[in-house]
């Protein structure tokens, strides 16, 4: 039965039902009550005083957050109205009460869900970052925070003195989501964030039975300086099922999306596809005589990155059932010096992305710091794409095409008047790009992988790795020992050794959620700098760890 229950706690030891009409609203003393939404599967209890929730499981009787009990004080929830499944109310922001933001939780009818709407009356608000609700506590000994922050995915102790990372924007990792679960029980919840554009991981300490533990809060960035659009998100709990469950469960959101395109669909468009699975990625070498090297040696299949001596070797190469490609990007530019706009060239400093501060934004810093690269915006990518496109494939005869960066950066806005763009303009501007080879028939590769980019891309270097390199990998810089430290051309100093072999490659911390998402989708590799033996001389036991 679909029903908003409010019980009355401003009296000690009175607990006093009362029911209201759907829509009515809570006013006065009862604006401090603590109201209580039931679906089939869960019960939601929310303190408009300290901004609370609490959610129990039906069936099991499992419970997520903090004991939900009567505080008087001024609400930080207002003109609180019942809606059947839904709760409508107001809020001011942290720290600046000028600004109400209307939210709306809803419950699932028949699912154990709950999902979250913010607004605002007036979208071209400014607004700065804010966070408004309070986390959801779930309390035990034996949990972890899992997220594909810019890796296959992590697990962090939600104990851990100090936490690891407490800030994970969605503009920049993985997927748009994380999850917190017991790793014996299997129980817990995931946030899914549905506009995660400007959006936000921030990991809370709050007071458990057994001491602090982390506890995630979604939050929010402005985009263009305003409020802009409605903020959603939704939490999912399970009683069973561990971070397996729960990455199924963002599957399932994805594939509602259109993310899902497995490999039987995109084979349909491609066989080359097919030249793919199983093959070596190889780089180095594209020569027509090492193709043949290789087959005779019994390599049925390899992914070569370049060009060998000429097209007809190119052809020759596949022929021989190979998967030929090149490295291009977009991202990264100099200046023109003839005028033709090309995959690395175009007019600075106007085609560059023009930050909020007015200043133009830089990209890739070569190891020497001789060469400093701009920032393309992205708005230009495709037209620049296309130029390249037709130049390159009238003469030779690739099958596929590995665009770096695009998919490996964040998410971010361009200021300048003749092309700007809103972060969600910028993750459109990315399959956009792809979308200009892969009309034509290539087999198309990417750096690290994003979630928007699944339906265009078909391999992916560098989701297997999981990041905290302590040494340059980004720019092909092998260490000699784990002990030798690095500097990076920017000045920023790289973490230890110790960080990478817990972080980048523990079996205890490391967990597959990008696979269990997206495994019939893409290929993946490890990183170009953090390759099966790029350690070799440095930690040679990691080796056969990768292989």
């Amino acid at each position: 039965m679909k029903r908003a229950v409010v019980e009355n706690i401003l009296c000690a030891g009175l607990a006093l039902a009362v029911w209201f009409a759907s829509g009515a609203a809570v006013w006065g003393a009862e604006a401090t009550s603590i109201i209580q939404l039931e679906s089939k599967c869960l019960i939601l209890k929310v303190n408009p005083v300290t901004g609370t929730m609490w959610v129990k499981d039906k069936a099991g009787g499992m419970e997520w957050g903090r004991a939900i009990e009567g505080k008087t004080g001024e609400p930080r929830f207002r003109n609180l109205k019942p809606d059947g499944l839904s709760l409508n109310f107001e809020a001011t922001l942290p720290g600046d009460a000028s600004k109400m933001v209307i939210v709306r939780l809803t419950l699932a009818e028949s699912a154990p869900e709950l999902s979250v709407e913010m607004d605002m009356a007036d979208r071209a608000t400014k607004m700065g970052q804010w966070a408004l609700l309070e986390p959801i506590l779930f309390d035990s000994a034996k949990a972890g925070l899992v997220v594909a922050d810019y890796a296959n995915g992590h697990l962090y102790p939600l104990d851990a003195k100090p936490f690891p990372r407490t800030w994970f924007s969605l503009w920049g990792i993985d997927m748009p989501w994380v999850g917190v679960c017991d790793l014996q029980s299997g129980a817990g919840y995931a946030i899914i964030v549905e506009t995660p554009e400007d959006a936000y991981i921030q990991v809370r300490t709050v007071e458990g039975k057994n001491g602090p533990v982390g506890a995630p809060v979604v939050g929010w960035a402005p985009s263009k300086g305003t409020f802009a659009y409605p903020r959603r998100f939704f939490y999912h709990f399970a009683t069973q099922g561990g971070y397996v469950g729960l990455a199924k469960r963002y599957r399932e959101y994805a594939k509602a999306q259109g993310l899902i395109v497995p490999f039987t669909e995109k084979l349909k468009a491609n066989a080359n596809i097919a030249r793919l699975f199983g093959a070596p990625d190889v780089w180095g070498d594209a020569s027509l005589s090492f193709a043949r090297q290789a087959k005779a040696a019994g390599v049925e299949k390899m992914l070569i990155h370049g060009k060998p001596a000429k097209p007809a070797d190119m052809r020759a190469v596949n022929d021989l059932g190979y998967l030929t490609s090149e490295y291009d990007n977009y991202t990264d530019i100099l200046q023109t010096k003839d005028g033709e706009i090309d995959s690395s060239h175009a007019i600075l400093p106007d085609h560059a992305v023009l930050k909020n501060d007015r200043q133009r934004m830089t990209a890739w810093l070569t190891w020497d710091k001789k060469t400093q690269y701009m920032k393309r915006c992205p708005t230009l990518w495709a037209d620049a794409a296309k130029a390249t496109a037709e130049h390159v494939l009238k003469e030779w005869p690739f099958i596929g095409r590995f665009i770096d960066v695009t998919t490996a950066e964040g998410l971010y806005e361009c200021y300048d008047p003749k092309h700007p763009m809103t972060r969600t303009q910028k993750r459109e501007c990315g399959p956009a790009l792809h979308r200009v080879f892969r009309d034509r028939k290539l087999v198309m590769g990417g750096e690290h992988g994003i979630w928007w980019c699944v339906p265009v891309v078909d391999y992916i270097e560098g989701m297997m790795s999981g990041g905290f390199a302590s040494w340059p990998a980004g720019h092909l810089i092998h260490p000699k020992t784990k002990d030798e430290s690095f500097e990076s051309p920017w000045g920023g100093k790289f973490g230890k050794c110790h960080e990478y072999e817990k972080w980048g490659i523990g079996h205890e911390s490391r967990v597959p959620l990008w696979e269990l998402v997206f495994h019939d989708c893409v290929v993946s590799t490890w990183y170009w700098g953090d390759s099966s033996d790029f350690l070799l001389q440095a930690a040679p036991e990691i080796t056969a760890k990768k292989d």
